[in-house]
């Protein structure tokens, strides 16, 4: 399955990217997606990923069954 993934915050800077597109498995997880990018990406590892899907958080056993995906550090702030 195609699906687009945005890239938000820092994420930013060290990808040098806003979105790409991406083929995952069919019935991919959240986790799947994230053992990914680390992969792909070795300048993620040790940065906490947190992930939506079609704009909802999801969990990391959630099944990505969407186009849009979200990828962005944690963020925290009063």
């Amino acid at each position: 399955m195609r699906v687009r993934i945005r890239y938000y915050g820092r994420f930013v800077t060290l990808l040098e990217k806003f979105e790409e597109w991406v083929e995952l498995p069919k019935g991919a997880k959240v986790k799947d997606l994230i053992a990914f990018l680390r992969t792909k990406y070795p300048q993620l590892e040790g940065e906490h990923i947190e992930v939506s899907v079609n704009g909802r958080y999801a969990s990391e056993d959630a099944r990505i069954e969407a186009e849009e995906i979200a990828v962005y550090p944690i963020v925290s702030g009063g």
